[in-house]
């Protein structure tokens, strides 16, 4: 018996270092066919989060060759930046609510009744300050979000719904507070402070540039933003891991309404004027800019340089389209087809998780 089992026992070990043998050939196979594939795979890779980042300079290049004398000029690119300072804090805004999972689409209607706000106070209560005027109205958007959260994470009611409503609804009121017609705004503080430039660009887009900033580090290095995007990934997971779900959820509405208020006075400042309708147009860019934002940087997430250059694509594509002088539905085209491409992309990457929302 013995002698079998040292008889076998060479046959066994033969057998073994058969199969290690070819196990490690196949390993090396794989390897070698994964090396060859390395350079077409680092490529795609690439691609796929770099792609909106390599589609500004291709912008850039294609206006500038097209429209030399008035695109590529020092002036055209501050204008760009300093125009598009509202949507640039609209945008970051709607971002960190996306992160967690929820919409707002009432930034557009608190952007304009933030501004309605100072101008009757001012104009109706003529002893009434700026700062007090604009105080008044910073407590109003906080009061908005406020709602937004009460509404959607108190009474479970779907964020999408909520906002959409809440949006038209401090809509009208703006415009009940405005007689529905385009106010002077009587703010020199306002004045002075969204019109003075640096290097030739304007004070909001670096008020942008801050949050966007701002959001950034939070979402990459603080704990809190960490447990956003926790928030966003599933609630009831993140719930059983010790995250204080709801509280995070109406820190986000309260945070939206506060950057709908600040583009409120940007643009309050920057066109003298208001109309409780002005933010409305910017609702399919806002979203256009974002969802290209999580395709590229971080791809697969909403993350705030993303958002920028969602926006600085969006930006140079109309000013482009505007200096060629072509009719405004082209632009209207670009524009929605922007944000479909993006939605499109975002739900490739994000499967599920978007589907969830929509």
């Amino acid at each position: 018996m013995n002698a079998s089992v040292e008889n076998a026992s060479p046959a066994i070990g033969d057998s073994l270092m058969t199969g290690e043998a070819g196990k490690s050939e196949v390993i090396a196979s794989k390897s070698n066919k994964a090396g060859g594939d390395t350079g077409s795979s680092a490529s795609r890779t690439f691609l796929r989060r770099y792609f909106v980042v390599l589609l500004l300079p291709a912008l850039l290049i294609l206006f500038s060759i097209l429209a030399p004398s008035t695109f590529l000029t020092a002036y055209n690119f501050q204008t760009i930046l300093t125009t598009n300072a509202v949507l640039i804090i609209l945008a970051i805004g709607e971002t960190a609510v996306l992160v967690t999972g929820e919409f707002d689409f009432s930034f557009g209607g608190t952007l304009g009744l933030s501004a309605a706000i100072v101008v009757m106070l001012i104009t109706d209560n003529h002893g009434m300050s700026s700062f007090v005027a604009i105080g008044i109205s910073f407590l109003a958007a906080l009061l908005v979000g406020a709602l937004n959260a009460y509404f959607v994470v108190k009474l479970k009611v779907k964020s999408f719904i909520v906002t959409l409503g809440m949006g038209t609804l401090t809509t009208g009121i703006g415009l009940g507070l405005t007689g529905s017609q385009t106010v002077s705004n009587p703010s020199q503080f306002l004045k002075n402070a969204m019109t003075k430039h640096v290097l030739g660009v304007g004070l909001p887009f670096y008020y942008g540039l801050i949050i966007v900033i701002v959001v950034w580090f939070v979402l990459e290095y603080v704990k809190t933003g960490r447990n956003m995007y926790f928030v966003g990934e599933g609630r009831k997971a993140a719930f059983l891991a010790g995250i204080h779900v709801n509280r995070i959820r109406v820190g986000v509405f309260l945070l939206s309404a506060i950057t709908s208020w600040l583009a409120g006075m940007v643009m309050l400042g920057q066109t003298t004027a208001v109309d409780a309708t002005y933010g409305g147009p910017y609702l399919l860019p806002v979203f256009a800019a974002v969802f290209l934002g999580f395709t590229t940087i971080r791809s697969g997430r909403f993350n705030a340089l993303g958002t920028l250059v969602g926006v600085l694509v969006l930006a140079v594509g109309s000013t482009g389209l505007e200096i060629l002088s072509v009719a405004s539905w082209i632009t209207q085209v670009f524009d929605g087809g922007v944000l479909i491409v993006a939605v499109g992309l975002a739900n490739v990457l994000g499967g599920e998780r978007i589907d969830s929302w929509m």
